[in-house]
C-alpha cells in the first residue's frame, strides 16, 4: 500500500516539488529492484558460482547489498543514494558488456543508467550520463575488436539457452520498463497535482482578489464615509464660529444656510420662524434665488399641517423623507422641483420652539442617521445663537435709550448751569521770548463718555504742526478734564439739594413750633429768603371760592 501510495500521490495534502517528486521515484524504483532483483540476484549468483566466476558474484552480491541498504536506510542522503545507484548501473552495464559482449544486456543497463540519471538528477546530469554512456560504449567496443580485451566465448554470446540468461536479461528489460513507466506515471500524476494545485491556488488567488476588492470597496466607503464626518465636524465648528462673530439674527441665519447648503453639497436650505400666534411658521431666509423669491412672497406654512415643516414644528421631532415622491406628508413647492429627499429639523430652545431648518437634496435616500445627527446638532446651536442675538438687539435698543437718556440729562443738566454769574472761560496767555506771534490753534472738545459734548479746550501755539505725543496728551487731559467738570458740576448739585432739604426741614420746624397765622407766614417767608438767588418772597391767601378776586389781603412778604 505505501508502494502504491507513493507512486500514485494519495494521501498526499500538500503539494510537493520536483526534489519531492525525484526522492519518490528512487524510493520506488529501490523497492522495485528489491522485489524483482533478489530472486535474479539468487539465480546468477548460483549460475556464475557454479561456473567459477567467483568474482563476478562477488561483484554482484556487493551491488546487492548496497542497493539493499540504500533502500531500506532512508537517512542516507538522497544524492548519495542516487550517487549509489547510478555507479552500480554503471558498472553492471560495462561488466555485461565486457564479459558478454553485443548478446548481452548491457546496452539496457546502459540506457537504464542515462534514463536514471535524467529522472533522478535532472536533464544536464542526464546528457552528461549519456555522453559517458557513448564514450564508454565506444572504448569498449575499441578494446574488443582491436584485442585489447578477450572476445566473449561463443557459449557467453549465444545463451539463448540459459534461462539464467533470459532471466537476468527479463529482469533488466522489466527493471527499465518499469523506471520508465514509474517515472512518467508520477511524473504526470505530479503534473496532474500540479495543475489541480495551480487551479486552487488560481481560485484561492481569485477568492483572495475579490476579498481585496471588497476590503478596498469597503476602504473607500468607509474613507468617504470618515471624510463626511470630518467635513460635518468642520463644518459645524465653522458655524460655531460664525455664531460667535455675527449678532444679527438675519444674517446669521443667511450665513449658516449657505455654509450648510455648499458643505453638504445640498440642494436647499432654509429656515422658518414662528410668528406671534404660533399658527404658522413663516420662511426667514433661504439659499439661493428660490429662497429669495419666496422670503418675498411671504412664503409659510401651517404649524401641523401637509407639509415636513409644519410636522416638526408641531412635535417637535426632526423628519426625513428618503423619497418626497413616495411621501404623504410633503409641501409640493413649485419653487423646488428637483427636490427628491428632505429633513426637516426643529428649533428648540430652551423646551420652545423657535421654528424649524429644511434641507434638501436633489438624490434619493440622501441623509442618513449620521447626517441627522449633525444637523439636529447644527439647528439646536443656530436656535440658541438666534436667541441669544435676540437678546443681544434688544441690550442694544436698552442701552440706546440708556445712552440718549444720559445724554438728555446732561444736556439738561449743564443747560442749567449758571452763566451769568459765573464766567465758565478761562484763558491762559504765556508769551515766551523769541516767539515769532504766528501761533496755530487746536480746538479739543471737551467730551463726556465719548458722547456728550460740555464745551472745548482752544490752544495756540508758535507752530504750525502738532505732534502725534502732544495730540494724545492733549486729549487725554482733555478726557479728565470733561469729567472733572462734570465731577465739580455733581458735586455743586448735590450740595445745592443739601441745602434745600435743609431749608425744607428747617420750614418744617419752624411751622411745627406754633400755630400763628401770621408768625407762620413769617417763618415760611423769611426762611425761603434765604434760598440762594431768591430776591423776594410774597405769599398770598385766599377763600378758595373767591381766588379769582384775591387783592392782596392777608398778604406777607419779605
Amino acid at each position: 500500500m505505501e508502494l502504491v501510495n507513493m507512486f500514485t500521490g494519495r494521501g498526499d495534502t500538500d503539494p510537493i516539488g520536483v526534489q519531492g517528486w525525484r526522492e519518490r521515484i528512487l524510493q520506488v524504483f529501490l523497492y522495485i529492484i528489491l522485489v524483482l532483483g533478489t530472486l535474479a540476484y539468487i539465480l546468477n549468483v548460483i549460475d556464475l558460482v557454479q561456473s567459477g566466476e567467483v568474482l563476478i558474484a562477488l561483484f554482484y552480491t556487493g551491488a546487492y547489498g548496497i542497493i539493499l541498504a540504500i533502500s531500506l536506510v532512508r537517512q542516507i542522503p538522497y544524492r548519495v543514494r542516487t550517487a549509489t545507484l547510478l555507479i552500480i548501473t554503471y558498472g553492471l552495464s560495462i561488466q555485461t558488456l565486457t564479459t558478454f559482449g553485443l548478446s548481452s544486456d548491457g546496452r539496457v543497463w546502459m540506457i537504464f543508467f542515462i534514463v536514471l540519471s535524467g529522472i533522478l538528477l535532472g536533464l544536464r546530469e542526464g546528457l552528461i550520463a549519456t555522453f559517458i554512456s557513448a564514450i564508454t560504449y565506444a572504448l569498449i567496443a575499441v578494446a574488443l575488436t582491436g584485442g585489447v580485451l578477450p572476445l566473449p566465448s561463443i557459449e557467453d554470446q549465444a545463451n539463448s539457452g540459459s534461462s539464467s540468461a533470459w532471466l537476468a536479461t527479463g529482469v533488466v528489460l522489466l527493471l527499465t520498463a518499469l523506471l520508465i513507466v514509474f517515472a512518467v506515471g508520477v511524473l504526470i500524476r505530479g503534473l496532474q497535482n500540479s495543475l489541480g494545485n495551480l487551479e486552487k491556488s488560481l481560485e484561492t488567488e481569485k477568492e483572495l482578489s475579490d476579498q481585496l476588492e471588497e476590503d478596498r470597496a469597503t476602504l473607500e466607503r468607509r474613507t468617504q464615509t470618515l471624510e463626511r464626518r470630518m467635513l460635518q465636524l468642520r463644518t459645524a465648528s465653522e458655524i460655531s464660529g460664525i455664531i460667535v462673530e455675527i449678532l444679527d439674527p438675519q444674517e446669521l441665519m443667511q450665513r449658516v444656510c449657505d455654509l450648510i447648503r455648499d458643505r453638504f453639497a445640498l440642494y436647499y436650505v432654509g429656515v422658518f420662524l414662528l410668528d406671534d400666534s404660533k399658527r404658522y411658521a413663516e420662511l426667514a431666509t433661504g439659499t439661493g434665488e428660490a429662497g429669495r423669491r419666496m422670503v418675498a412672497e411671504a412664503h409659510r406654512l401651517s404649524v401641523g399641517g401637509a407639509s415636513m415643516v409644519g410636522w416638526t414644528t408641531a412635535r417637535r421631532e426632526a423628519r426625513t423623507s428618503s423619497d418626497v415622491d413616495q411621501e404623504s406628508i410633503h409641501f409640493n413647492n413649485p419653487h423646488l422641483p428637483l427636490t427628491r429627499s428632505e429633513l426637516a429639523l426643529p428649533l428648540v430652545r430652551a423646551n420652545e420652539v423657535l421654528g424649524a431648518l429644511t434641507v434638501q437634496s436633489v438624490d434619493v435616500d440622501a441623509f442618513d442617521t449620521d447626517d441627522i445627527t449633525v444637523l439636529q446638532g447644527i439647528a439646536s446651536t443656530l436656535a440658541n445663537a438666534m436667541e441669544n442675538a435676540r437678546l443681544f438687539q434688544q441690550l442694544e435698543t436698552s442701552l440706546n435709550e440708556i445712552r440718549n437718556l444720559n445724554r438728555s440729562y446732561l444736556n439738561e443738566a449743564w443747560s442749567g448751569v449758571d452763566t451769568e454769574e459765573r464766567d465758565l472761560s478761562y484763558t491762559l496767555e504765556n508769551i515766551l521770548p523769541g516767539q515769532s506771534g504766528d501761533a496755530s490753534s487746536l480746538d479739543v472738545p471737551l467730551t463726556l463718555r465719548g458722547e456728550q459734548v460740555i464745551g472745548k479746550i482752544s490752544l495756540e501755539a508758535d507752530k504750525s504742526n502738532w505732534s502725534q505725543e502732544e495730540l494724545e496728551f492733549i486729549d487725554a487731559v482733555s478726557s479728565q478734564a470733561a469729567l472733572a467738570l462734570e465731577s465739580a458740576r455733581l458735586l455743586e448739585e448735590t450740595q445745592r439739594q443739601v441745602e434745600r432739604e435743609q431749608t425744607l426741614n428747617q420750614i418744617t420746624n419752624q411751622l411745627a413750633r406754633t400755630l400763628d397765622f401770621d408768625t407762620l407766614m413769617q417763618n415760611i417767608v423769611r426762611e425761603l429768603g434765604q434760598l440762594p438767588n431768591v430776591s423776594e418772597v410774597s405769599i398770598h391767601v385766599a377763600p378758595p371760592d373767591d381766588v379769582a378776586e384775591q387783592n392782596g389781603d392777608g398778604a406777607a412778604s419779605a
